[in-house]
C-alpha cells in the first residue's frame, strides 16, 4: 500500500517543475517572438524609407525633363519671332534702298545724256577745225609737188652714192670701189645740168683725186699668200751635211799596163798611199753643228707659227707684228735651211715680196662732198611739211577725261548701296 502511494506524493512536485519548464519555454518563445516583431518592423520600416526617395527621384527628373521641354519650346517660338522680325525688316529696307536706287540711277542717265550732247557738240566743233587744217595741209602739198621738178631724184640718188663711197672706205678701206661710187655720183650730178651743184662737184672730184693718192692694201692677196706658205713649210729642205759623201778629186786609180805610164802609175800609187792611210779635208767659214730630227720637226713648228702670226696681223691691220714676224721667219730659212734648193729660194723670195707690201692705211672716215651735198639738199627743202596740229585733239581727250572722272565722283557720292559693316550692325542691333 504504500508503495503504491509514494507516487501520488511526487505528482505535485513534477507538475511545478513541469510548468517551471514551460514557463521558460514560453519566456524564451515570447522572447524570440519580440524580436522577430522588432526585425520585422524595422524591415518595414526601412522599405518605407526606399519607396519614398525612389518617388522623391522620379518626381525630381520628371520636373527637370519637363523644365528641358519647355525651354526648348520657348527657344524655339522666340527664334521664329526674331526670323520673321529679320525678314520683314530686311524687305522693307530692301525695298527703301531699291526706290533710291532707281532714283539715282534715273538722275545719273540725265546728267550723262546732258554731258554727251555737250561733248559731242565741241568735238564737232574740234573737228571742222582740224579738218580745215588738214585741208591747208594737202593744199600745201599739192603744191609742193606741182613745183617739184622731175629731176630731183637725181640729186638724192648721188647722195646715196656718195653715202655708200664713204662707208666703204670706213668699212672695207676699198679705195677702188669708193672711187666708182664717187664717180657715178659726180655723173649724177652732171645729168642735172645746175650751176648751183659745182660747189658739191668740185668737193666731190677733190675726194677723188685724195682716195687715187691713197695706196690700196691688198690684204686679201697678203692673207691668200701666206696660207699657201705655211702649207710649204714642211716639205722645205734643210741645211744638211753628208758625212760619207766622197771628197777626193781622183776617182781613177787604176794602175796603167804601159812602160811610158811610169810617172803617172807613181803618182796614182802615191795617192793610193795617202788615200789609205792619211786623209786631209779642206773647210772654210763655220761649221754649224747638226740637229736632230726632234729639233727639226720644233724648227718647222715654230716657223708656221710665225706665219700664221704674220697672217693674223695682216687680217687686224697691225704693220708692227706682221713687219717682226716676216723678219724672224726670213731669218731661221737663211740660218737653218739649205739655200742651194730652189724651193728655199722661192720662199725667201716670196717672204721679201710681202715685206714690201702695206697691211694698215690711216683711211678718213667721212668725205667732204657728203656734208656739201647734204648741206645743198637741206637747202633745197627749206619749205618743210607742216605738220597738223595737235592742241585741238589734246583739249578734247583732257576735257573727256575730266568729265568722265566728274561723272565717277558723282556716282561714289550718291551711292544708296549700303556697306556691309552697316548692314551688320543693323541686324545685330535689330536681333
Amino acid at each position: 500500500m504504500t508503495d503504491n502511494k509514494t507516487p501520488l506524493t511526487t505528482e505535485p512536485a513534477k507538475k511545478t517543475d513541469s510548468q517551471a519548464a514551460v514557463t521558460k519555454t514560453t519566456k524564451a518563445e515570447t522572447k524570440k517572438v519580440s524580436k522577430k516583431q522588432a526585425a520585422t518592423t524595422s524591415s518595414k520600416g526601412q522599405n518605407k524609407i526606399s519607396k519614398l526617395a525612389l518617388v522623391a527621384i522620379v518626381i525630381a527628373l520628371g520636373s527637370t525633363a519637363g523644365h528641358y521641354f519647355w525651354q526648348q519650346q520657348q527657344s524655339q517660338l522666340l527664334t521664329i519671332k526674331l526670323s520673321k522680325q529679320i525678314v520683314q525688316e530686311s524687305t522693307a529696307t530692301f525695298n527703301q534702298y531699291q526706290d533710291q536706287i532707281k532714283q539715282t540711277l534715273i538722275e545719273q542717265q540725265a546728267n550723262f545724256t546732258k554731258q554727251l550732247q555737250q561733248v559731242t557738240a565741241q568735238v564737232n566743233n574740234n573737228n571742222q577745225v582740224i579738218i580745215a587744217e588738214l585741208s591747208t595741209t594737202v593744199g600745201l602739198l599739192e603744191q609742193k609737188i606741182k613745183q617739184r621738178q622731175p629731176s630731183d631724184w637725181l640729186l638724192h640718188e648721188a647722195e646715196y652714192l656718195i653715202r655708200i663711197a664713204a662707208r666703204t672706205l670706213w668699212l672695207a678701206h676699198d679705195t677702188t670701189a669708193a672711187i666708182g661710187l664717187l664717180k657715178d655720183a659726180d655723173a649724177r650730178l652732171a645729168e642735172l645740168n645746175n650751176p648751183a651743184f659745182l660747189p658739191v662737184r668740185e668737193l666731190v672730184h677733190l675726194d677723188i683725186k685724195s682716195l687715187e693718192l691713197m695706196p690700196t692694201l691688198q690684204t686679201d692677196e697678203i692673207v691668200l699668200t701666206l696660207m699657201a706658205l705655211n702649207k710649204q713649210v714642211a716639205i722645205l729642205p734643210l741645211a744638211m751635211v753628208d758625212i760619207d759623201a766622197k771628197t777626193d778629186t781622183n776617182a781613177n786609180l787604176e794602175l796603167s799596163n804601159e812602160l811610158k805610164d811610169w810617172q803617172a802609175n807613181l803618182a796614182k800609187t802615191w795617192q793610193k798611199f795617202l788615200d789609205d792611210f792619211i786623209r786631209v779635208r779642206q773647210s772654210t767659214g763655220l761649221i754649224e753643228p747638226l740637229i736632230s730630227p726632234e729639233q727639226q720637226q720644233h724648227l718647222k713648228q715654230n716657223l708656221s707659227l710665225k706665219i700664221q702670226l704674220a697672217l693674223w696681223a695682216a687680217s687686224e691691220r697691225k704693220s708692227d707684228i706682221y713687219q717682226a714676224a716676216l723678219t724672224d721667219t726670213q731669218q731661221w730659212l737663211t740660218d737653218f735651211f739649205d739655200l742651194d734648193e730652189p724651193s728655199n729660194q722661192l720662199f725667201i723670195q716670196a717672204i721679201t715680196k710681202l715685206k714690201t707690201q702695206r697691211v694698215s692705211y690711216n683711211y678718213p672716215s667721212e668725205l667732204s662732198s657728203l656734208t656739201a651735198i647734204r648741206a645743198a639738199l637741206k637747202n633745197k627743202n627749206t619749205t618743210a611739211i607742216i605738220a597738223p596740229k595737235q592742241p585741238a585733239i589734246d583739249a578734247e581727250n583732257t576735257l573727256q577725261k575730266k568729265q568722265t572722272d566728274a561723272v565717277k565722283t558723282e556716282a561714289k557720292k550718291s551711292s544708296p548701296l549700303p556697306k556691309k559693316q552697316d548692314e551688320q550692325a543693323n541686324v545685330e542691333g535689330s536681333i
